[in-house]
């Protein structure tokens, strides 16, 4: 149900004061919608000596974070100064993506290996160095995914992400797969090439080929229809599952900005309600002209209403790309990006925008009247340092042929992520390029930080979680 906020009369800055003319007329005064109060803490490391480019996270039913990330095949920057920093590629490489887990909302890591040991490979029989992907079914059971350039390969954590013993070597082959879960041991998987969508109801062990997909990227489950359906992005849009990808129906946002990303993103809040980014300006290593803009985008699935027209994010001057996007309760909203700052178009901070009213408010006037407010943004500079000083190379992993080796540096890889914790809180994945190898020259991968909602802001949950104990399959520390 929209809200419509009741009068206020407010002195000092009032959205919507319309006066009136004439003798005795008094003025109407309509109430204010506030942005949120978000801030977040300083970057930390979550590995220091690991790769942790494309980094994707989830949280388990006890509340813990993984988080996952590509292990640095074709993330290696080839400079030669860089060559002393291999270690980080080097060391505990085993042909599959790299899995952490913390326990304390981020404070500390813990690196997930066979068995839960911390030490090996995560799982004994998949393969894949990179494309990452969580999600989580009803039951608790965390899945994940990794490709090494075909075969697509999928495991299994039924002990909420401290061990993966259950794989599936090669679901199919392609590049770029995306999952999304919904009952328990139902999962999908969704392959960007070639496009197809593949469903496994025994937990991921077999699965079977779906139609046509309608859907682009990442997909989310449908809180409207939790058992069977699905939401994922469509083109300029989304589309909508209501029996388990069988079939698609097609919705439109409103007019959106420009936007420079290698994967469409969408986010769903608990009330349906469905919502995307944009944020571009950035063309390359070359670029000097500090003329992005970020774009916000929804579509109030109660009314059957997107935005009317484009909704632009403050931000300062410089460049944008890789937007991500995140929601929770009804109309709460965060999504991220990494800007530049005019006159510095080689240093690349994390950005995120927050709202709480992102279908847009009704509000009531002194007089009686309406007026409509659109989505009103907190915009802050998450990292509060750049993560990344040269170019950022847009070419996937042609970025390894090209001749310059700045020009060339995709260390980052293609996009980075944004959630909330148990609490609401939210937080930030991405991959660092800022860390320098032992003689003091650039490193050979970016390292995974993590970006944490400051205390005592507003969340992205009015309640939080409901959690249970953590599950344990074998005797680990925290079993």
């Amino acid at each position: 149900m929209r809200r419509r906020v009741p009068v206020l009369l407010v002195q000092g800055l009032l959205l919507g004061v319309v006066p009136f003319t004439g003798i005795g007329a008094q003025e109407v005064t309509c109430p204010t919608v506030e942005a949120p109060d978000v801030s977040f803490e300083a970057p930390q490391f979550i590995d220091t000596a690991r790769a942790g480019g494309e980094p994707v996270s989830i949280v388990g039913q006890d509340g813990s974070i993984s988080v996952s990330a590509h292990a640095g095949t074709t993330h290696v920057y080839k400079n030669p100064q860089a060559a002393p920093g291999a270690g980080d590629f080097l060391v505990g490489y085993f042909n599959q993506v790299l899995n952490w887990r913390s326990t304390d909302d981020g404070t500390t890591w813990e690196y997930i290996g066979l068995a839960g040991t911390g030490v090996g490979p995560h799982s004994p029989q998949t393969t894949g160095f990179s494309d990452p992907d969580f999600t989580i079914d009803q039951a608790g059971n965390i899945y994940n995914t990794e490709i090494d350039l075909a075969n697509v390969a999928v495991f299994k954590s039924p002990d909420d992400g401290q061990s993966y013993p259950i794989g599936t070597p090669e679901a199919f082959s392609g590049d770029r797969p995306w999952l999304v879960a919904l009952e328990e041991d139902e999962v999908f998987l969704y392959i960007n090439s070639p496009r197809n969508m593949l469903r496994s109801t025994d937990g991921g062990v077999t699965w079977s080929l779906l139609p046509g997909p309608d859907i682009t990227s990442k997909p989310v489950p449908d809180p409207l229809n939790p058992d069977d359906g699905i939401i994922g992005p469509s083109g300029s849009g989304f589309a909508i599952s209501d029996d388990d990808a069988q079939s698609w129906e097609s919705h439109s946002f409103g007019p959106m900005g420009s936007s420079v990303s290698f994967f469409d993103a969408i986010a769903v809040d608990k009330a349906g309600n469905v919502f995307t980014a944009g944020a571009g300006g950035y063309q390359g290593g070359t670029d000097t002209n500090a003329n992005g803009q970020v774009t916000f985008g929804y579509y109030d699935r109660e009314e059957g209403r997107a935005n009317a027209s484009r909704l632009t994010v403050p931000t300062p001057a410089g460049d944008a790309l890789w937007p991500w996007i995140i929601a929770g309760d009804e109309d709460r909203v965060a999504f991220t990006w990494y800007q530049t700052l005019a006159g510095q178009p080689r240093q690349f901070y994390i950005y995120a925008a927050v709202t709480h009213n992102a279908t847009g408010t009704t509000v009531e006037c002194s007089d009686g009247s309406t007026r409509f407010v659109e989505p009103q943004f907190t915009v802050v500079n998450a990292s509060g340092r750049f993560i990344h000083d040269g170019a950022i190379c847009l070419s996937g992993t042609t970025c390894n042929a090209n001749p310059s080796f700045e020009n060339g540096d995709r260390r980052l890889g293609d996009f980075f992520t944004i959630n909330f914790d148990k609490d609401g809180d939210l937080f930030l994945a991405s991959g660092d390029t800022t860390l320098r190898n032992p003689v003091g020259g650039p490193k050979p991968v970016g390292n995974p930080i993590f970006i944490r909602q400051a205390a005592g802001g507003d969340r992205m949950l009015a309640t939080p979680m409901t959690t249970r104990p953590t599950r344990c399959l074998f005797p680990l520390p925290s079993c």
